[in-house]
């Protein structure tokens, strides 16, 4: 009789593990027909990085915000070094190797990954050399769903 309990429970449990690894299995299936569906990843001529053009359902869904690349009269260390073009720091992602990058606007709902040259920072903002111009809009909030959405961030798991 004890024997009888031990080995119905063990098929309960068995049972119920692989309906739970069903049930995930289409749950992971259609979130990524979902994704793919939001949000078009493309290859950026000229670039490693991908142009991301999202549906206008995407864009309402999350929190994608920006801020023009100001140019601005900057002082270093007490010193006045010039106009340098600034950007916040929530704009500036790095990769595995260091490497700083932004993410500009380049058209409605649609966004590039750009690499950045960063000269120094202060509180308020970081100065960059290279890579984007002034008035160009870089994605401030949102940064990491972008990034997440043009390196698959989550998919196969």
């Amino acid at each position: 009789m004890q024997r009888a309990k031990v080995w119905t429970i063990a098929i309960a449990l068995l049972a119920t593990g692989l309906l739970l690894s069903a049930t995930m299995a289409s749950f992971g299936e259609e979130d990524e027909a979902e994704h793919d569906d939001n949000v078009q990843v493309e290859d950026t001529p000229g670039t490693d990085a991908k142009t991301l053009i999202f549906t206008e359902a995407a864009m309402s869904h999350i929190d994608i915000q920006t801020a023009p690349v100001k140019e601005i009269d900057a002082s270093h260390e007490g010193t006045d070094v010039g106009r340098r073009l600034t950007v916040p720091h929530s704009a500036v992602i790095y990769d595995a190797e260091g490497e700083s990058w932004v993410y500009v606007s380049s058209a409605p709902d649609t966004f590039l990954r750009k690499r950045v040259a960063i000269d120094f920072m202060d509180d308020d903002h970081i100065f960059l050399t290279t890579g984007v111009t002034a008035g160009a809009d870089v994605v401030t909030v949102g940064v990491h769903e972008l990034r997440g959405a043009e390196f698959g961030v989550g998919e196969g798991e």
